[in-house]
């Protein structure tokens, strides 16, 4: 058996763990694309689930198209939704949205249901528990399970943001208060009342996936055996005297008995009459308490489920002195977590520009210095070289005077009688 608290302990943990930047919007896309890359598995787990009579054949491509739901959706976490400046007292008044923390999903296994309400509380940062009485469609939800929290995985969030419980001990999961913040139950008229009762938080209820019909007359009868062969969850409302060729059905005596035991008893979800009186079709939309009514037409809904992410969020209102900054239009940003963090990373952003402009001015007067030195040490060289240069030339000269002087000397000593052993001397030495 499951330990209740201690699951519900790890899903409060994980959506406390969330990163508040994070963009639930691209978790949700990778949660699709991955979806399609891997529907072979879900396939294949479905089979098992269909073979051994453990649920329905699962519409892959319905299940894919939930993405279209969800095309203009964006992360709901923390948003303004509302910002108005009080001059009187100077103050900002408005509203923002902020996530529940732990919803708990008492259903039958749909795994339509399941993956709606996985991207709902992904958008919202919430975790999600999902819990049913049966293991019904246990190996598709795993699957489906599996390849989810791959994703969660990859963007760092703690996996058992989405749990699965299979119990019928309503009573213990649903009493935990401190760690449930809100229960959606979908089922029938019957099954959401067990629930109500059971929980100690508000219970949102959906007939998702069960239906009404109302057969006054036999002209669309061909149609509405189709609809019967296409979902089991539907509840039929025949007027007295019609033959019918099914037998599951409640007998009403007319309109307004059909009105008055489909209210008592609809799941409110969808319900629809078939008549060739148009007076009674326009009554009947009118006066029957469900969220989709059709006249002469399938009740059956391929869509999403009527829980709202709205439904997801609490609302909170924000009154705050001093507004960070003033946008135009008397407009004015609130002091957000979001809006404060992304101002912190602007200043370190700032000071990590200022801290390289730095480094770049300490790293130019270092060239500029090594620059200097070695230009100083050629000049010097270049100096050196010229002083040479300018010894050179003297040495030559001091020398060309020497040779002039010795010549000189040569000539006068030749003149002079000298005797041979000397000029030949000297004639040695000049050739040399």
């Amino acid at each position: 058996m499951q330990n209740i608290r201690e699951m519900l302990s790890d899903a409060v943990l994980a959506h406390s763990m969330m990163d508040i930047t994070l963009n639930g919007k691209k978790v949700v896309d990778t949660i699709f694309e991955l979806l399609d890359e891997s529907k072979e598995s879900l396939i294949e787990a479905n089979k098992i689930d269909v073979a051994n009579e453990n649920g329905f054949t699962l519409n892959i491509n319905k299940l894919l198209r939930l993405k279209e739901e969800f095309v203009d959706s964006e992360d709901e976490y923390r948003k303004v939704i509302s910002m108005n400046k009080n001059k009187e007292i100077n103050y900002m008044i408005g509203s923002e949205t902020d996530k529940l923390g732990t919803i708990c999903v008492v259903y039958d296994g749909n795994t339509y249901v399941m993956l709606e309400m996985v991207v709902k509380a992904i958008l919202t940062h919430n975790s999600v528990v999902f819990s049913s009485e049966s293991n019904h469609m246990q190996g598709t939800n795993d699957m489906l399970l599996v390849l989810i929290r791959r994703v969660l995985e990859a963007y760092s969030i703690d996996k058992k943001l989405i749990q699965i419980i299979y119990t019928t001990r309503y009573e213990e999961l649903l009493s935990n208060s401190a760690s449930i913040k809100k229960v959606i139950a979908i089922g029938d008229k019957e099954f959401r009342k067990k629930i109500n009762l059971a929980s100690a938080v508000e219970v949102i209820s959906s007939g998702y996936d069960h239906y009404d019909i109302y057969i006054e007359d036999e002209t669309n009868m061909e149609l509405i055996v189709k609809i019967l062969d296409a979902n089991p969850n539907i509840d039929v409302y025949v007027k007295s005297g019609i033959n019918l060729p099914f037998y599951e059905s409640i007998e009403v005596l007319d309109l307004d008995e059909a009105i008055g035991m489909l209210n008592l008893n609809t799941a409110g979800f969808s319900a629809a009459i078939f008549t060739d009186n148009a007076e009674n079709g326009s009554k009947f939309l009118r006066e029957v308490a469900c969220k989709n009514i059709s006249v002469n037409s399938s009740p059956l809904m391929d869509n999403s489920t009527d829980i709202e992410t709205t439904m997801l969020l609490n609302v909170k209102k924000l009154f705050y002195p001093n507004p960070l900054k003033e946008t135009g239009n008397e407009g004015f940003e609130f002091p957000t977590a979001r809006a404060i963090l992304e101002q912190t990373k602007e200043k370190r952003n700032k000071a990590a520009m200022e801290t390289a402009k730095e480094e770049v001015k300490v790293a130019k007067e270092e060239i500029e210095k090594v620059s200097k030195e070695m230009t100083d040490k050629l000049n010097a060289k270049e100096q050196e070289i010229e002083i040479l240069k300018q010894r050179l030339v003297e040495s030559k000269n001091v020398a060309n005077k020497y040779m002039e002087g010795y010549k000189k000397s040569f000539l006068v000593r030749f003149f002079a009688n000298m005797n041979k052993e000397e000029i030949d001397n000297d004639i040695k030495m000049l050739s040399e």
